[in-house]
C-alpha cells in the first residue's frame, strides 16, 4: 500500500503476464479485481490503453471481459497492458501515500511496522 511509483512499476514488469494468456495471469486478475471495481475511484469510465499508431493506436475496455478478449486474441501485448496497469494502480495508491506522509499517527504506524519485517 505505500510502494513507491518505481516499486509498483518494477513489480508489475516482472508479474507473469504470456501473451495471449488469460490464466493464473496474476496482471489480469489486477485488472479484474482492482482496476475494473475502482472505475469510480479512478473517476473513469473505461480502460485505455495509450499506444502509438504503430502499434495498433489507443485500445478502450468498458468492461473486463472485453479486455481479456483482446489479450487472449493478442490485440494487446503484455507491456502496453503492464504499463497501463502500473499507472493506473499507482494512481489508486496515491491517496494512500499521501495519508501515511501527513497523518503522524499513521506514519508511527507505518514505522513500527516496518521495523518488525524481516530483510535479506
Amino acid at each position: 500500500m505505500t510502494d513507491t511509483t518505481e516499486d509498483v512499476k518494477r513489480k508489475i514488469n516482472k508479474a507473469y503476464c504470456l501473451e495471449g494468456d488469460i490464466k493464473e495471469n496474476p496482471v489480469l486478475e489486477y485488472c479484474k479485481y482492482i482496476i475494473f471495481e475502482s472505475f469510480e475511484r479512478l473517476e473513469i469510465t473505461e480502460f485505455v490503453v495509450e499506444r502509438p499508431e504503430k502499434w495498433g493506436g489507443t485500445l478502450r475496455f468498458k468492461t473486463y471481459v472485453e479486455l481479456e478478449k483482446a489479450f487472449a486474441e493478442k490485440q494487446l501485448h503484455p507491456m502496453d497492458l503492464k504499463n497501463t496497469v502500473v499507472t493506473l494502480i499507482d494512481k489508486l495508491l496515491q491517496p494512500v501515500r499521501k495519508h501515511f506522509e501527513e497523518n503522524e499517527e499513521a506514519r508511527k504506524l507505518l514505522a513500527t511496522v516496518k521495523s518488525y519485517q524481516i530483510t535479506r
